[in-house]
């Protein structure tokens, strides 16, 4: 327990050090947050699914993972500003159709096939929108507070609830310790991490009455709370057809990397697409 929580605040301290970095020196800063996660995230996958795929295909996985960021901020920063989400994007369908194509070649089946293309899509697709929502405008510092601060509360909501009270298993083939009480505490957490956002920083990104607008970001805790709770339940699936209890070791008492951005990763195109919106 001790190890877990001195890893917890240092991976807490790391994160809330990106969010000063972000605003108190240059916000671009915050993309190398985002690229970290991207390599080590699909590193992660890539090692996971190394058995079941094609020769030497974690290693090139890899070299994708290190380019994808500098490619997006090339592009957007030097080259066609406001449309490097548009070539990420397609770096990514380029990847994914040129694995493809040697998977072709080699005759691979189905589950080679989508062991192999796994770590060109997941987490980095999943992490794109964080990489798009911080360059959002004003609105980005509370966009990207929301998905760090939701998924967490989440996540530790869940736990207490579920902990407490127990009851009916919520998916036990894929994760044998979550309770449908847990992932209800898990949605009531998310709203109120919503709320803390609102109410700490008073955002205008809404054109409402001050109450109306704690609902919207009330409700955006909910969505973005079920969604976490989906990423966290697909993640363990993954790892359950891999055969692994956590995607790393890099954070001891807490596993990989994408143990501790898996709900993130499926909230964060909800919230970039919301603050798109406003």
């Amino acid at each position: 327990m001790l190890k877990r929580t001195i890893t917890g605040a240092c991976y807490v301290a790391f994160i809330v050090a990106f969010f000063l970095l972000r605003e108190f020196v240059d916000y671009r800063i915050f993309h190398v947050l985002t690229y970290i996660f991207t390599i080590l995230g699909t590193f992660e996958t890539a090692r996971m699914f190394k058995p079941f795929s094609i020769k030497a295909n974690a290693i090139f996985a890899v070299i994708f993972s290190v380019l994808l960021v500098p490619h997006y901020l090339a592009l957007e920063y030097f080259v066609l500003t406001g449309y490097g989400w548009l070539f990420s994007i397609g770096f990514i369908v380029l990847a994914l159709l040129i694995v493809s194509l040697v998977c072709l070649i080699q005759n691979t089946d189905k589950k080679t096939y989508l062991a192999t293309i796994l770590p060109y899509v997941y987490p980095s697709l999943f992490l794109l929108p964080m990489l798009f929502m911080n360059e959002i405008g004003s609105n980005a510092f509370v966009a990207l507070l929301l998905l760090f601060v939701i998924s967490p509360l989440c996540d530790t909501m869940a736990y207490l609830v579920g902990s407490a009270i127990g009851g009916k298993k919520l998916c036990p083939k894929l994760s044998p310790k979550k309770t449908w009480s847990g992932a209800i505490g898990g949605l009531f957490g998310g709203a109120i991490g919503g709320l803390i956002v609102y109410f700490i920083f008073t955002p205008t990104v809404l054109t409402l009455s001050p109450t109306v607008t704690a609902v919207v970001f009330a409700v955006i805790g909910l969505i973005s709370a079920l969604l976490t709770e989906i990423g966290d339940l697909f993640e363990s699936f993954i790892k359950r057809k891999a055969g692994v209890k956590d995607s790393g070791k890099i954070l001891p008492g807490h596993g990989g990397v994408l143990d501790r951005i898996d709900g993130m990763l499926f909230a964060s195109l909800f919230i970039y697409i919301i603050f798109l919106i406003v």
